[in-house]
């Protein structure tokens, strides 16, 4: 990790400074040339610039082996923006159907009143992706959008197989939230642009809401200038707070890891567990693609009770070390019964079709022990199993 410290703070402080200004002055002309010119890293008005964020670009940039990145208030502002920047009207998208709510909605209800048409592939059977892929691609394609590991279930796609499909005029834009830079090196393996949601666990501390793209100087300065326009940017506290959590990564990250091991194998064996979605796990379906293109795996899993849908709800209230919530990636532990809250807006058919099932349960180990965190499952999965209860029931209808 780079050594913290901008050197627009003029101090020698080792935390750099919050810079809440919005204007700039310069000495004279030649210093403003400069400015314009690259010839001297300087602010010159808040929408454009801020020594904040231009440490953390570059602390991401490093990350993400880039050229450069750009910070944008969310993640999803991240998206759109170089969506809206890269792809024209009568062009084309392909992403994943197994992707994240608001992404999704992006896509299928978003873009087409820009003229721009998406059409979502399923990467839960690889052979199939493949095989849809190549009837779905042509020359009007100018993106894919990948997010990778997908989030609950945590599939991959052949990025290798992507790249040689498609046409130099096409970007591949990675969606790595859930891997962060730790786990997986898009840009080593053909994307063009990597995209995270910083709120999770890049921050790390449930307290920012901040977005970033990642990529080569050049399509970054394409970027940039759609920021510029629309005023996309985060404040100077988030990137203060950011580059807070960006410190710890590393760290943070290796202990997920470990914990996030541990306890899957706990319910990989546990009987009233289903399914395991982990990809450390040699039997999750795409684990062979996770040993060619991650390097750890996380602390985000997702699991499938043998149960009713009122037993998984049980299940999840009875638990008490974890907060139910739709976070992940802090220090805080998460869970959530995944069809109940992020998904709950969406129609039992729909649902059905991204694999978000009533029995599915993603659990987010931020930092808590694998032996407290088991031992409250076990004390869950008790009560859930031996007492009904006839409160949650009725609340159920």
């Amino acid at each position: 990790m780079p050594r913290s410290g901008n050197p627009l703070s003029a101090s020698n402080c080792v935390v750099t400074p919050i810079f809440h200004n919005v204007a700039f002055f310069f000495e004279d002309t030649e210093q403003f040339v400069n400015y314009k010119t690259d010839k001297r890293n300087r602010g010159r008005y808040g929408r454009y610039d801020n020594p904040n964020w231009s440490e953390v670009e570059d602390r991401l940039a490093t990350l993400e082996d880039s050229e450069a990145a750009l910070l944008f208030p969310s993640g999803m502002s991240a998206l759109t923006s170089t969506v809206l920047t890269f792809v024209r009207q009568g062009e084309k998208i392909l992403f994943l159907s197994r992707t994240y709510r608001n992404a999704k909605a992006l896509f299928d209800e978003v873009i087409s009143g820009f003229g721009i048409k998406a059409v979502a592939l399923d990467q839960a059977d690889t052979d199939l992706f493949k095989e849809q892929f190549l009837k779905e691609y042509d020359t009007k394609c100018r993106m894919v959008v990948i997010e990778m590991p997908s989030n609950p279930h945590q599939y991959l796609v052949d990025l290798a197989f992507v790249r040689q499909t498609v046409g130099p005029d096409t970007l591949i834009l990675v969606d790595s939230t859930l891997s962060t830079p730790i786990n997986l090196k898009p840009l080593r393996h053909g994307a063009d642009l990597v995209v995270h949601s910083c709120t999770k666990y890049l921050a790390g501390h449930a307290d920012v809401m901040a977005g970033s793209v990642a990529g080569t100087v050049a399509r970054l300065e394409k970027l940039r200038r759609t920021r510029d326009v629309t005023g996309a940017i985060p404040g100077p506290d988030t990137a203060f707070l950011l580059n807070r959590g960006l410190e710890t990564l590393p760290m943070r990250m290796a202990n997920f890891e470990s914990v996030g091991a541990t306890v899957a194998k706990y319910l990989n064996g546990h009987p009233r567990v289903s399914r395991v979605y982990w990809t450390g796990l040699p039997d999750h379906p795409h684990h062979e693609l996770a040993k060619k293109y991650l390097l750890g795996h996380g602390g985000v899993i997702a699991f499938e009770l043998c149960a009713s849908r009122i037993e998984t709800t049980v299940f999840v209230d009875k638990l008490r070390v974890p907060y139910m919530g739709t976070n992940f990636g802090s220090c805080q532990p998460m869970v959530e019964q995944c069809s109940v809250f992020t998904y709950y807006k969406l129609a039992p058919q729909e649902r059905e079709s991204m694999g978000i099932t009533d029995q599915l349960v993603r659990l987010s180990v931020g930092f808590a022990s694998a032996e407290i965190l088991i031992e409250d499952m076990e004390q869950a999965f008790a009560q859930t199993f031996r007492r009904p209860d006839r409160r949650v029931s009725n609340a159920w209808g």
